[in-house]
Parts: structure tokens; sequence; C-alpha cells
């Protein structure tokens, strides 16, 4: 298990860095620290590897606090985002670089080994100007791995590659992750990278963390509109709330099934796109006319709609469809409904 206890951090002369930071990570978990560049995961992950050491607080890796211990001896396997190969070295040797420093036995067939589980098998005599971008950042997880690390450690591993490869390297890495079995520390600001190779998602902002939990938990339940915003498209209403689960908005009364909130309070409702009913079933509860679609965009698997509805803008999310957009539902079990406070 990997633990941060209320570590704290600022850089000299500044205010910036993170604070009191509490995580945890269990044995070959994922984690994904996900947040806007200067929100601070980047100086977590320092924090982990020994970079810079914390203020105040602990960082803690299987059971050992680590103040005091250098970055060379904690054991943790790096990807950067600019993958730091070494030019004038091929595949075998970026590969064996941290077996030779370290004096392994049998490096080069530990190396290879790690290039045929990376897929690379073949490559081991190309020289870096010879590689694709994918295959770069194989080369760099196979360096980063080959010496058996306590952690893997990415950064931002994936931003510099085409859409297309970063779904597969996605795929590859927690392939790979799962089949290691290694804890795994990946830094991004790529949201639908991080819901969709994490087993838990911290997210971060202003050096904080907001929130950290199950991604599908982070998705449809987030604790802040912030946090909210984010993770993916989210509609927004505010509401007052009145009896038994009744919420006035500006979009009209939407009646929802919790009633254990009090009457005349404050809320922020949350409602993804995706999760609005288009051209409902004429029972449906809690629908609304369209009073104009003032944009479409047509994405391959769905249609993405910004409607007007009782003067509100609203994103919806639907399959193609074959019959004009006139009214909509809004499920009541699909609203997340945010207390005063969380705003």
């Amino acid at each position: 298990m990997i633990e941060f206890r209320s570590v704290s951090y600022t850089y000299p002369g500044s205010d910036v860095g993170v604070h009191d930071i509490s995580l945890s990570v269990n044995n070959g978990e994922l984690l994904a620290i996900l947040g806007k560049s200067g929100c601070g995961k980047t100086t977590l992950l320092k924090l982990l590897a020994g970079f810079e050491q914390p203020n105040s607080g602990q960082v803690i890796i299987h059971h050992q606090d680590q103040s005091g211990i250098p970055c060379s001896q904690r054991r943790l396997g790096i990807v950067f985002q600019d993958y730091a190969l070494f030019p004038h070295y091929n595949v075998l040797k970026n590969v064996m670089y941290p077996l030779k420093i370290n004096k392994t036995a049998n490096a080069r067939e530990k190396a290879m080994a790690m290039i045929e589980l990376v897929g690379l098998g073949g490559t081991e005599n190309r020289m870096p100007h010879q590689l694709s971008g994918g295959q770069k950042q194989r080369v760099a997880l196979a360096r980063a791995l080959v010496f058996e690390p306590q952690a893997l450690l990415l950064d931002e591993p994936l931003s510099a590659l085409d859409a297309s490869l970063r779904q597969e390297m996605r795929e590859e890495i927690v392939k790979i992750q799962k089949t290691l079995n290694i804890t795994t520390f990946l830094i991004t600001h790529d949201q639908e990278e991080a819901m969709s190779m994490a087993d838990q998602v911290a997210v971060m902002e202003n050096g904080q963390i907001q929130q950290c939990g199950q991604p599908l938990t982070i998705y449809h339940r987030p604790n802040s509109v912030a946090v909210a915003r984010f993770v993916g498209k989210a509609n927004i209403l505010s509401g007052t709330t009145a009896q038994n689960g009744l919420i006035k908005t500006s979009l009209g009364d939407l009646r929802l099934p919790q009633t254990d909130l009090m009457a005349d309070q404050s809320v922020q409702l949350v409602i993804r796109p995706e999760q609005i009913i288009a051209a409902p079933d004429i029972t449906a509860p809690n629908q609304f006319a369209v009073e104009a679609i003032e944009q479409q965009q047509f994405l391959g698997h769905t249609m993405a709609y910004r409607l007007r509805v009782s003067g509100q803008p609203l994103d919806v999310y639907t399959p193609y469809l074959t019959t004009p957009l006139t009214r909509i539902a809004i499920p009541a079990e699909s609203v997340h409904v945010i207390e005063n406070g969380d705003f």
C-alpha cells in the first residue's frame, strides 16, 4: 500500500504546492490523479518519487516512512510525458539501463522478456528515432518496469500521442499493469483517460483533493459542482426543495424519490446529457417541451444536442433520431442532488 498522510508542500518563495493531502492506494490498484494544469498533481508525483520532500506529513510505501529516503532508493518506475529515452542507445540498451546501473544478473534476458511483454519483440536493435510515438512510449514503459519496482508512476504518459493511439495505449497499459499486479499512479488532465484506466480517481484542484473514489462514483455522485463539471459534460440546475421529493428549478418542477431533504433548501442538480430521455413515452414523468434546438452534432455513435427548454440551455446526448425532437424527460434516478455548502 502507498499512502499520503496529511502531506503539504509549497515551493520556496511561493504558496503554490499541495495542501493536507491524505490518499491511499492498495497493492495492485491504479490510482489516477486528475486535474487541470497547475493543480498540484505533478508535485504529488515528485513527493512520492522523492524529487521533493514534504514540509509536513508523511509519504508511506509498504508501511515505511519515506522521509529522507532519496529517489534512487525508493525503487519506483517512472514514465515521463516526453519518454526520456537515450537517443544514442537502441531499444535493448534503453530497457537494460536500470539493470546495468544496479548490476543485475541476466540483464539482457530480463530486458528482452520485458520488451516482449510490452509488444515490441523484434525491435530491440532499433534506435529511438526509428520508432513511432507509441513504440517510444512502450520502450519507456518497459524500462520503468524491468527492474521490478515497488510501484509505477505515469506522468501524463499519453498526452503526446494522437487520439487513436491514446486509446490503444490506454488498453495496453492497463493490461500490463494488471498482468504484473503493480501499484500504479497515473497523473493526467484527461478525464476520459482517468475514468477508463483507473480503479480509483482522485480529483485535484488548487493543491487539494476534492474527491476520491471509484470512477463510477466520481461521475454519477460528484460531491461538488466543480467535480461534476470537470469529469464530464453536466447540466447543472439550481433548485429549491419543497415537500415529498419535489424540487422547483428554472426548468420546472422535478419530482425525485428523495424524501430526506428539508423543505426550502437550496440545492444544485447534476444531470448528465446521456441520461436525459429524448422523445419519451407519453407516460414518462418529469417531461418538458423543447422550445428550440440550438445546436446539433453528429458524433458517430450518438447525437449531441444543445436544446432550449423552459428558457434554459440543456445538453442532451441520444442515439440518432428519425422523428422530430419535441419533448424530453428527466428520469428521477438520474438526478444527483448536491446540497447547499458543496456548490
